[in-house]
């Protein structure tokens, strides 16, 4: 059994189509097909079923991924430790991301990428924490930068970066913008904008919401964090967001809602063992130093 039949086999049991899997993998279909023919003979067991043009992995073939992603990642944990050892840091890293957090992200990986330019930087953004979560688990990505959901398997581990709080995003143009505090009965009278249902900070809004038994209904839903800032620089709509998703923004303002706080954890996720990966260890030191160096953070 070859390192390379391994790896045909994870990238085609990720994209479960010998065409795509080919050009993805850059050899031809006919190559991949002999490669996992021969890889089944060895094990004499099916991998695949193939039920006209459609291929599903079999009750085997699932059991086999979660080895073969082992495997390939201890190699490549191995390599980049010979690497490291000799301060040669290359290699590749996937980070998951969710919109909200997007922003947070961009100084650390500017910084991260003029220190480490021979590491391959992966970025996802995904809409919901529980994509995150599924990614981890299956290897997609190495490490997330998100809000720490309120459970969590104890297979992924966790460390967090900032807390920070839940408040009325405006424009300093619309009226409420020069108050210190709002209620929720203003807030009523105004048009409301936020996350698509489904959305870690969507969620986490209904809660707040409920919690203080108010019923604010969103005139519009979008999926993209920046899309929220621009509809609010309008000065018509506000929304609900953590103060850090306007930290570059200097035409909206963040305002607490009668005092009452719905904490979120800005943290980083990956699943245990990842942290042996000399890549991923920069790259969360990278993290924290960019969270903590800066005296004008306020969370």
């Amino acid at each position: 059994m070859e390192l390379t039949q391994i790896k045909y086999f994870v990238k085609l049991a990720d994209i479960l189509n010998f065409t795509e899997a080919a050009k993805a993998l850059f050899v031809t279909q006919s190559a991949l097909s002999i490669s996992i023919r021969q890889l089944e003979e060895e094990l004499n067991c099916r991998l695949f079923e193939r039920i006209g043009k459609k291929v599903f992995l079999t009750e085997t073939g699932e059991i086999f991924r979660e080895y073969a992603l082992q495997a390939i990642s201890s190699i490549d944990n191995g390599i980049q430790r010979i690497n490291a050892d000799s301060n040669i840091y290359r290699g590749k890293l996937t980070i998951g991301v969710t919109f909200s957090m997007m922003e947070t992200l961009n100084p650390c990986v500017m910084k991260y990428t003029e220190k480490f330019p021979d590491v391959k930087l992966t970025i996802i953004m995904f809409t919901t924490v529980e994509e995150i979560i599924h990614s981890l688990q299956n290897n997609k990505i190495d490490i997330a930068v998100t809000y720490k959901p309120k459970r969590l398997q104890s297979s992924i581990s966790s460390m967090e970066l900032a807390s920070t709080y839940l408040a009325a995003i405006l424009s300093k143009k619309h009226p409420l913008a020069g108050k210190k505090i709002l209620t929720f009965e203003e807030l009523s009278r105004y048009s409301f904008v936020t996350l698509l249902k489904g959305t870690h900070t969507r969620s986490i809004t209904e809660h707040f919401f409920m919690k203080n038994k108010v019923n604010i209904v969103p005139q519009i839903e979008v999926n993209d964090t920046n899309l929220i800032l621009s509809l609010i620089s309008s000065g018509y709509w506000y929304s609900m967001l953590a103060p850090i998703s306007i930290e570059k923004n200097s035409k909206c303002v963040a305002i607490p809602v009668e005092n009452k706080k719905e904490i979120l954890s800005v943290c980083l996720l990956w699943m245990n063992g990842k942290d042996k990966n000399p890549l991923f260890r920069t790259f969360t030191n990278e993290m924290f130093a960019t969270f903590h160096s800066s005296s004008e953070m306020s969370y």
